[in-house]
């Protein structure tokens, strides 16, 4: 029997990320002459087996061989060496003894290139650098051209920095370290930050160089959040604005621990759980439709809805991730939605494996999309209780689906496991589509009328202050959440394991039965 060809194309893009996945451990711009030519001598083997033979296990073969050489060539076009024309090689390395006025600051013009990152006492940029203009203690220093990203970190609440902006930054330019078990430095590489400045002083000198499209996308984002909190009370107005924009800025920190010790931080952030509400309250809006129909609906509001917060990468990544699960329950548990799935993993890594190496929110993502594709149809029987209205069956399903396939990895990579996560996200998965959508709506509304907005907004109000009361219920129970320190990634992995052997197992009894016997000839 031949081997399927969806299996040619599987395994090209599982092994491309399994090993672009393992050089996590050896980056360098430059892989050793040896390993290209058994690379090569193996493709050429392969490749003459399969033609001479005819044997689809050579071409299968062959298949890992290119997927290996991409994650190889990938890998050494992305790995950062610092230059003299690099920023971060005029960044030092900060004792943990010394004092800021014994350290050398420097003059740095470039453009901020991000949406800045407001929050109570100060406010991030990113800033794209072209010019060191000096050293402070070194005021005859001549100019140097370099490049690079830099996140710079303003203290004074005025004047206030946008996008777009040619400025001046000053301050002690450092490399970033690791902050207690947080591998910040890392954190920063996924965007190509490697280096910062902490207590920056800064100068606008002219406006309007960025990107008109992502100047009117962020300008109509802090809009957007302006009016939300003039529609709400705090702390409701900020949960609201991390449910819609991924924005935390202004939720109390006790909430955000009872969030943590209940499971529930991924409702407050961006990602593919959010996008999947999205989906689940077009679909459930539109249940008197063919499920066909709805597709385009779910598509063009995730669209909208990722131009509408910013499309900054992570909110795009998500989109991306979203949208398969979208197909994935569109086409159900065939082939092709695996193939979309790595194909879709697969370009993001490819644009940046370091996505794929640190960023815990694409890993989390990913496997909550490969629940949603696998796990949910699973799940479709024991939620047939529940009401379909306004999707309430369908984000059950799905959250109960992302948390079976990500909960370990959450625990491998933080240390923490929350007992009472289930329970939470089974009370709290009704509510959050319903305050996302009157939440959404009033706000939008509250753009041209305040009155009426609030009224609107009133209902999500409600489901926000029964979510923060069983938030805060759950985390006070005893043992509600235990720190879990130092699990070994190989229970992990067993984890894993089990769950795909669960799901084969309908696949392996359909394809095993014994064929039934022909009927006697002499009955």
């Amino acid at each position: 029997m031949g081997i399927p060809k969806s299996w040619y194309t599987i395994a090209l893009f599982l092994t491309f990320l399994a090993v672009a996945a393992a050089l996590q451990w050896w980056q360098v711009p430059r892989f050793p002459a040896e390993i290209w030519i058994i690379l090569l001598l193996s493709a050429v083997v392969f490749l003459s087996v399969g033609l001479i033979a005819r044997s689809n296990i050579a071409f299968l073969f062959l298949c890992i061989i290119i997927g290996t050489v991409c994650a190889f060539l990938r890998v050494s076009q992305t790995t950062h060496i610092p230059s003299v024309e690099s920023v971060d090689s005029f960044a030092i390395d900060r004792p943990h003894d010394a004092k800021e006025g014994n350290l050398p600051r420097v003059m740095l013009h470039g453009y901020i290139s991000d949406e800045p990152d407001r929050r109570p006492m100060k406010t991030k940029y990113v800033v794209e650098v072209d010019e060191i203009n000096g050293i402070v203690e070194m005021p005859y220093m001549e100019s140097l051209r370099v490049h690079g990203k830099i996140l710079v970190t303003d203290h004074a609440f005025y004047p206030l920095h946008a996008y777009g902006d040619e400025v001046i930054v000053t301050g002690i330019l450092e490399k970033p370290t690791q902050i207690e078990d947080f591998a910040y430095d890392r954190y920063l590489s996924r965007y190509g930050i490697y280096a910062v400045i902490y207590r920056a002083e800064i100068e606008t000198l002219s406006t309007g160089h960025g990107s008109r499209f992502f100047s009117f996308l962020y300008h109509l984002k802090s809009r957007f959040e302006y009016t939300l909190n003039r529609l709400l009370p705090e702390p409701h107005a900020s949960l609201m604005a991390g449910l819609l924009t991924g924005s935390r800025r202004g939720i109390p920190d006790h909430l955000l621990k009872d969030f943590q010790a209940t499971g529930l931080t991924h409702i407050i952030a961006i990602s593919g759980y959010n996008i999947a509400i999205v989906i689940a309250v077009i679909a459930g809006s539109l249940f008197f439709l063919p499920l066909k129909w709805r597709f385009l609906p779910s598509f063009l509001a995730i669209l909208f809805f990722t131009l509408f917060v910013g499309a900054s990468p992570s909110v795009v990544r998500a989109a991306l991730m979203g949208m398969l699960g979208l197909f994935a329950l569109h086409v159900g548990r065939e082939k092709h939605s695996l193939i979309v799935i790595l194909l879709t993993a697969a370009l993001m890594a490819a644009w940046n494996p370091k996505m794929l190496w640190y960023d815990a929110g694409f890993q989390l993502s990913f496997l909550s999309v490969l629940g949603l594709a696998y796990l949910s149809p699973f799940l479709e029987h024991p939620m047939k209780f529940f009401p379909v209205f306004l999707g309430i069956r369908e984000s059950l399903t799905m959250t109960l689906a992302a948390q079976f396939s990500a909960v370990p990895l959450v625990i491998l990579l933080f240390g923490k496991f929350s007992l009472v996560a289930p329970l939470a996200n089974l009370l709290v998965a009704p509510l959050i589509p319903f305050a996302m959508l009157f939440g959404f709506l009033g706000t939008l509304v509250g753009f041209f009328s305040e009155p009426l907005g609030r009224f609107i907004a009133y209902p999500g109000f409600g489901a926000l202050e029964l979510v923060i009361n069983i938030a805060q219920f759950l985390s006070n129970l005893p043992y509600a959440s235990m720190n879990i320190a130092g699990v070994s990634g190989v229970y992990v992995l067993g984890y894993y394991e089990v769950l795909i052997l669960f799901l084969c197992i309908p696949f392996l009894t359909t394809h095993t039965q014994t064929p039934a016997a022909p009927p006697s000839p002499l009955a």
